[in-house]
């Protein structure tokens, strides 16, 4: 016992290196889980897997190329991923609870206002069958991810954002997109998830959902004419078939924020 002990003293630096690794590699794996990074990793084991064949076989040739393209490898992956590298630093940063304290009271009653507009209309909309898009604008810029629809600039009300999706509306087809607590667009268009192993009853605005929250920070609540279900989706995630306090949780937590979201909402290819 006493020599375990003293072994687990005179290594635990590299025990601390190892655990670490470990916690890394797995919120990674996390992370990556039903995205295309999964899709490289997976790729890169083959590759390693086939790599260690040729050598094996003493193929030298093969080997030779295989040196080349893992010389490389690593930077044109790094080049690939610099917006899921950022994305990933982005959200740790606003994770961080070191700035709260300057948080003021009045951001968390306007977020409140909010949740309670978003809520009593997107279930009126869940009632009446009334499909619905709506785009919570966060840090990154939308321009380069959608297609412009209208401005509105106007406070939102349940009347406001009802009229936006009247069917004999224009933009009704469109999402509208919340902008630092303002209705600041309506009928914009959203990018599709290249994805393809979404439940098969999801429609266009499911998979516009998913497709925005792929490529930005953006929070994209989605109501459906078809099912009369309301979902969010968030980081890529879709949460289906919310019940009004489930949706009122995962909103606030989103908007505070909360890592309660995080770890609650799975992925959209799990539903």
């Amino acid at each position: 016992m006493e020599a375990t002990f003293a072994w687990i003293l005179r290594n635990v630096g590299q025990i601390v290196d190892v655990l670490a690794v470990a916690i890394l590699f797995y919120y990674i794996l996390i992370y990556a889980r039903g995205t295309k990074v999964m899709l490289v990793v997976q790729g890169i084991l083959v590759m390693s897997g086939f790599y260690f064949l040729c050598q094996y076989l003493k193929l030298i040739t093969l080997v030779f190329i295989m040196d080349a393209v893992f010389t490389v490898g690593p930077l044109a992956i790094f080049i690939l991923f610099v917006p899921e590298i950022r994305k990933v630093l982005e959200s740790a940063g606003r994770r961080s609870r070191l700035f709260s304290i300057f948080t003021s009271d009045n951001h968390i009653s306007e977020n409140s206002s909010l949740v309670e507009v978003l809520t009593s209309t997107v279930y009126h909309f869940a009632q009446k069958r009334i499909g619905a898009l709506i785009v919570l604008a966060v840090n990154d810029k939308l321009d380069e991810f959608i297609v412009p629809g209208t401005v509105i600039d106007g406070i939102p009300s349940e009347r406001l954002i009802s009229s936006l999706f009247d069917r004999h509306n224009p933009l009704h087809d469109g999402a509208i997109i919340m902008l630092e607590g303002r209705v600041h667009s309506a009928g914009n268009f959203l990018p599709m998830t290249e994805v393809t192993f979404l439940a098969s009853e999801l429609g266009t605005r499911h998979r516009a959902a998913v497709g925005l929250t792929e490529r930005c920070d953006a929070i994209v609540i989605v109501v459906s004419e078809e099912r009369g279900e309301v979902s969010i989706s968030h980081s890529g995630r879709l949460a289906r078939r919310l019940g009004e306090e489930q949706f009122v949780e995962q909103l606030n937590a989103l908007l505070e924020p909360n890592e309660n979201f995080a770890s609650n909402l799975t992925r959209a290819a799990l539903n």
